[in-house]
């Protein structure tokens, strides 16, 4: 058998997004173009110490993924990673979603091999493009190999950040994502890649069976109507996601609509808008944290509203219980 074919190999799994976009006539900005195979001809010199399989999964802006795409994909990661002689995967995506289908990958996948997504927010011929240097750092952190307590995580800018902890907070900088209150898992150091800390263990693999997508999400507003609430009920939804102020705390007005969906056994999972510190049971008055945890509400503890929500579709999507789905957020949100 000849070194060839015995070398190990890295997955360059390519879905779209800003890494591969440019200018086009008669375009008002940057639109999708085919410039992948111009990132895997910068990894040449790589060649001589890890194989690199390229994979084609798509060509999307990452709003144009869904929830069903985002499933789909990690599943392919998990049946593209049985083959022996991948030792990880790099996944190239676009920013704005780049989060949610992150986190996503980490509920779902049942593969112990690392896995890294990454992206760029310059495009392929903007000065100082950095979405060759985000995917070498990506192609780094497979070989370091990453702990697999870590679960999936995302490289930006030579930072390394757990999936589940990692938010988007910049639409426009090339310094855009941030762990608020945890901060990065390593750096990019040189050459090299350093860990600097483990993220909480979590549950892995989350065994999702399917993804349940009837769960909305709400955002509270000053003097938001109840009649928003009931108006969601009528879809007849498995589940609502709530973000509220501060602590976790929503207008008194909502408090009878959202206990119609508990006492139907819809679980309803409350988050907060603020970046930074989670939601906690502080609040006894009418819409309160500590009120609607009394009354049956979940805490999403740390988990943004998107993250709760996808959660909430993994857990409806395996058949979980209402005390499951509260066991399960008990357990990794906080």
């Amino acid at each position: 058998m000849s070194a060839a074919e015995t070398q190990k190999k890295i997955a360059v799994v390519f879905t779209g997004g800003t890494i591969s976009m440019l200018p086009r006539q008669g375009a008002a900005g940057v639109v999708p173009d085919d410039e992948a195979h111009r990132l895997l001809e910068a990894l040449a010199p790589l060649h001589h110490e890890i194989g690199i399989q390229s994979v084609a999964w798509g060509n999307r802006p990452s709003p144009h993924m869904d929830h069903a795409l985002m499933f789909r994909l990690a599943k392919d990661l998990d049946a593209l990673l049985t083959d022996p002689g991948i030792i990880g995967a790099v996944v190239l995506h676009g920013t704005d979603l780049l989060v949610e289908s992150a986190f996503l990958a980490d509920l779902c996948l049942e593969t112990r091999k690392p896995v890294v997504f990454t992206g760029s927010m310059r495009f392929y011929s903007e000065l100082g493009y950095d979405g060759i240097r985000n995917l070498l750092g990506g192609i780094k952190a497979c070989l370091l190999p990453i702990p697999e307590e870590m679960g999936v995580v995302l490289l930006m800018t030579d930072r390394l950040f757990a999936a589940r902890e990692v938010v988007k907070v910049n639409s426009l900088n090339i310094d855009a994502f941030e762990a608020p209150g945890s901060g990065p898992v390593g750096y990019v150091a040189g050459e090299s890649l350093m860990l600097t800390r483990h993220p909480q263990k979590r549950l892995r693999p989350f065994q999702a069976l399917a993804l349940d997508t009837r769960v909305p999400m709400v955002s509270c507003f000053p003097g938001i109507e109840p009649g928003i609430i009931d108006a969601l009920s009528a879809t007849s939804p498995a589940g609502l996601v709530v973000e509220g102020f501060g602590a976790g705390n929503v207008p008194p007005g909502l408090v009878e609509p959202l206990l119609r969906f508990i006492n139907n056994q819809i679980p309803v999972v409350l988050t907060t808008r603020c970046i930074d510190g989670g939601v906690w049971p502080l609040y006894g008055y009418p819409g309160g944290g500590a009120d609607l945890e009394a009354r049956g509400i979940i805490s999403g503890g740390r988990l943004t509203a998107h993250k709760a929500q996808i959660q909430l579709m993994a857990c409806l999507g395996s058949n979980m219980d209402l005390a499951a789905i509260r066991r399960i957020f008990q357990t990794i949100c906080h």
